[in-house]
Formats: structure tokens, sequence, C-alpha cells
């Protein structure tokens, strides 16, 4: 297999050399192992999947804590709804030079999100991924997982405990709200397929309902990336040109907005988003918009003069009521009553240090992590009063994974 793999990638290799001083047999050669160590890595993401993240749940879950019994936590974008940078941004396809050596796996602990209470579980990933999100849903669990050589995974761990790669070799991955439809970027195609949840792996030990099915693709420019569904359609962004909107029931025509700054959610009744839009002045602070789906946006209500977000860390609460982000500087958090900000009702603040990593626990929980340990606010509480997410006993939050419910689980 080696020498076989080696031969071809030598072969291909010394077709492409130029002749004169350029030309080196050393490194044909060099070019020739560093190509067959890539054929043997994209193999092995083939067989078995754990390129990137591969899950393990624990066999029994413990409860962490009791929580205010509430909605469920919607999805979103894997990254966050604020366009992504150039320097963010990895380039799909791009091989590690390095594979990841045998066996080198560390644990992470998850907590898991539910209507009553949230429950601690344990994700095992190769040492050198990170997880950009995860979600619970009805038949497990769907991680994105950001893979050494920069590009993402989706893999569903169900709950029979089988793992399957969804989609591979992306450049970022969305999750629909019901978790049933994804999008995903790569190499200058916009991809949408749907999965079926089929019945949670109860004694079903066929994964082919689970695979990504009905896909359709339409070409955006490079630096595009997908940000949220909202129903049927898809918000996507690209640095270059703004923000856009695929209305994928039907075929895609570019017109894309670079009034929009950043996207962080749609509406209640799927309608629109709720989007900071550019302000006349640079001296006014953010301005918050309530957009219709058009072509591609239109302003129904829009209000300036709020804190200014951070540039991660803003969600829409599961049942459309607030809108919570860390507030820039990530010194303080600010909450927004959505069915009232717009005629005039002031955003309240919560002066704590945090970090981007944020969730819905549930309708009127919204998780925050200071550094060390997660913090539990409510919306309708005094901005003195919040109280901490873990035990004693539960490890630094920095080093936990914070997984969103998805509607209907």
């Amino acid at each position: 297999m080696l020498e076989d793999e080696l031969r071809e990638t030598f072969a291909a290799k010394a077709g492409d050399v130029p002749s004169g001083p350029l030309a080196s047999l050393h490194g044909v050669a060099d070019a020739a192992l560093l190509g067959a160590a890539r054929v043997r890595r994209r193999r092995r993401l083939a067989v078995t999947g754990l390129s990137g993240f591969v899950a393990v749940a624990t066999a029994s879950v413990a409860v962490m804590h009791t929580l205010t019994a509430g909605g469920a936590v919607g999805g979103t974008s894997a990254e966050g709804s604020q366009r992504p940078s150039t320097a963010q941004r990895p380039s799909a396809g791009r091989a590690s030079v390095t594979p990841t050596a045998p066996g080198g796996t560390r644990e992470v602990e998850a907590i898991g999100p539910s209507n009553q209470v949230a429950t601690r579980v344990r994700f095992q990933l190769p040492a050198a991924s990170t997880v950009t999100a995860a979600y619970q849903a009805k038949d497990g669990y769907l991680v994105i997982n950001t893979q050494p050589d920069g590009d993402k995974q989706l893999v569903l761990q169900d709950n029979s405990d089988q793992q399957q790669v969804l989609v591979d070799d992306a450049s970022n991955i969305a999750v629909a709200k019901d978790g049933k439809t994804v999008a995903w970027a790569a190499q200058g195609q916009m991809n949408v397929g749907s999965r079926n949840s089929g019945d949670g792996g109860a004694g079903n030990k066929k994964d082919d309902n689970k695979k990504i099915t009905k896909q359709t693709s339409t070409d955006v420019p490079q630096d595009t990336q997908p940000v949220t569904f909202v129903g049927d359609n898809l918000v996507i962004s690209s640095e270059s040109r703004g923000f856009d909107v695929w209305h994928t029931d039907r075929g895609y025509n570019p017109s894309w907005d670079k009034t929009v700054v950043r996207v962080f959610g749609g509406t209640a009744d799927n309608s629109g988003v709720y989007a900071e839009v550019k302000a006349a002045s640079a001296d006014t602070p953010m301005c918050l918009a309530q957009l219709q789906f058009d072509q591609p946006f239109t302003i129904k209500s829009k209000i300036c003069g709020l804190p200014v977000a951070a540039k991660a860390g803003g969600r829409i609460s599961p049942d459309g009521h607030w809108l919570a982000y860390p507030v820039d500087g990530y010194k303080s958090v600010a909450i927004l009553d959505l069915t009232t900000v717009f005629t005039g009702t002031k955003a309240k603040l919560w002066s704590l240090s945090v970090t981007a990593k944020t969730v819905w626990l549930n309708a009127t929980t919204f998780v925050v992590d200071n550094g060390k340990k997660f913090l539990k606010l409510n919306p309708t509480a005094k901005t003195t009063e919040y109280d901490p997410l873990d035990d004693d006993q539960a490890p630094e939050s920095d080093q936990v994974v914070l997984i969103e419910l998805l509607d209907g689980q």
C-alpha cells in the first residue's frame, strides 16, 4: 500500500518538475512523501471519521443542577453570526502536514441542557482538534468539529453510541433549529441538505436514514459562509460582499446587502432576522434592526444607541423574546426585550467580565462564562442577581463545552 502510494505520487510529481537547474530529484521525493502522507490521512478520515471530533457518551449521565423550566434552546450558526475575518476563515481542503499521532486524544466535559435540568456528558476528541459547536438532538449529539488543518466536520453520535461523519472538509457549517437541515460551505459552493433523525437508535444499527439527503447547491463567492437558518431561508455572509439570503426552496439570486454588520438570529415567525446595521454616523452607538426577507432585506423597525455588542456571543432566546450579548470589551452583558426595544425600552446591563462562550439554557436562562465558572442570568431579574450554574466540584468553564438544545427535542 505505502509503496504504491509513493510510486503513484512520485510519478505524478516527476511529470511536473521543470527542466534545467530547478529540477531536483530530492525535491520530487519530498513532494511524493508529503503527497502520500496526505493520501493516507484522507483514507483514515474516510474509514474512521476520527480526524475531527469523535463523541463518546458516558454510560450514565449525571444530573448537575436543577434549573428553571422553560423552552428549548434553538440552534444557530457554527461560528456565531458575525462575519468571519480573512485571518479566522480556514481554507477548505487544506491538508495537515503532520498527521495526528495515534492515541493523541483528550476528554472534554460538556454541559447539555433540557427543559428541567443541566446534565454533564463527556466527549473524546483528537488532542489537536476543537469543538466549534454542539447540539443536542432527538437522536443524539450533532457536533461541529474544527480539525487540525482548519477544515470542519459535522459528526453525529446517536443514542446507540454510533458515530457518523455527516459533513466533511467544510469551511463552515450551520445547523437548523430543528436539527434536520444542514448548510455547509466548501470551495465556492453553498450546500444545503436534510437528514432524517430516525428512531433515535432504538435497535436500529443502520445509519442510512441519518445521512444527508436531498442536497442542493449553489455557486457563491469563495469567502461565503452560512450564518443561520430561518425557516427554509438560509442567511449567508461574505466578508467582501455583505449579507444575503438564499430562499432554499428556489434558485439563488445574489443580492448582497453591505449595510448589515451582523445577524443575531431569526424572528419568532421566521419572517426575517434581528441584525446590527450600520449607523449614519461613526459616533452613533449600535443600531439594531428587525429586517424582513426581501431581495435580500427591508427594514421593518430600527433603533440606535444600544450598548455595542462584542464580536461573538450574541444570541436570541428560543422563544424569540430576548436578545442577550456580551458588550464590546466583555466587561458587561446586555439583555434586550425584543417585544419593546423598538419603542425605546432600554437594555438591562449586568456588570460582569465574561468570555464569548454563551448559551440559552432555556427561554429564561442565559448562561455566560466568566472565565472560571458559568453563571445564569434571568432577563426579568435584577441586574445585580445571578447564580452559578455549576456545583463546587465542576471543572473550570474554559475546559467545558456548552451544548445547545434543538427545537422539539
